[in-house]
């Protein structure tokens, strides 16, 4: 950790101080009341202005280490003793879910403050991108977060009534163009490349639509809950999407027409 980190994060200006038009002509007007709180009338007060984004890259990086060696590390170069510098350990906890269990052989981590008392599982968290393991204590990234923030969009375009992965139109053989979150784009697909023998693993291959590495038996497995499917997304389970273009509305308008 750099040395100035505290200086990075806490030390600059608070935002509100150079508004004008603060309220005073009414504090002083003969309309106002006898007795004042110190913020009364204020129209414009000030406000923190921390600089997160460095704390957050820093426990980024400290990834696959024991918690209890990070924690250390952060309390030699944070003064506790200042109540300035003892502010930044209130926002670890936005960052790094501590409090995760061991639920049944997995792991569950609390959202937010007031999730439920188990917690959720991984996949069921999107605003939790590192947390301390149960058991180990190392400090993990949340793999399923990709997942999970799929999963809530999925769940926001239900609510909405929209369906931004299952609208698609066929072009040709090696060409679909689908609708993702009210945008359009031209999709070119390839085929998955075939094992060259039976002994050895699938062929990976990354889906630029799904933005995931995918084989051929997993296109053709279930999806995991409140996702949509290899073969909802193409119709097909022998294809990957290996290219895509965003295309304008005169594009789609001439060939969809103003329906879209």
């Amino acid at each position: 950790m750099r040395d100035d980190m505290d200086k990075v994060i806490v030390e600059r200006p608070r935002g509100g101080w150079r508004v004008q038009g603060d309220g005073r002509p009414w504090r002083n007007s003969p309309e106002r009341g006898s007795h004042l709180g110190m913020k009364r009338g204020l129209q414009h007060p000030k406000w923190l202005s921390e600089n997160l984004q460095p704390l957050k890259r820093w426990l980024h990086k400290q990834v696959h280490r024991p918690w209890d060696k990070v924690y250390a590390e952060l309390c030699s170069g944070i003064d506790r003793r200042s109540t300035v510098q003892a502010h930044i350990f209130l926002h670890v906890d936005d960052f790094v879910a501590r409090d995760a269990v061991l639920c049944d052989g997995e792991v569950r981590v609390r959202p937010y403050r007031w999730g439920t008392r188990d917690g959720v599982p991984l996949h069921e968290a999107p605003g939790v991108e590192l947390f301390v393991h149960p058991v180990t204590g190392i400090l993990l990234p949340n793999r399923r977060l990709r997942e999970a923030r799929a999963a809530r969009r999925v769940d926001r375009a239900a609510r909405r009534g929209d369906t931004p992965y299952a609208v698609y139109h066929v072009i040709d053989e090696t060409t679909q163009w689908h609708c993702v979150d009210g945008c359009w784009f031209e999709v070119v697909l390839a085929k998955f490349p075939e094992r060259a023998s039976a002994t050895q693993p699938e062929p990976k291959c990354y889906d630029v639509l799904r933005r995931c590495m995918v084989t051929r038996c997993g296109a053709a497995r279930r999806s995991a809950p409140g996702l949509p499917t290899h073969f909802d997304m193409y119709g097909r389970h022998d294809v990957y999407a290996v290219a895509k273009r965003q295309l304008s509305r005169r594009e789609v308008r001439a060939r969809l027409g103003d329906a879209v």
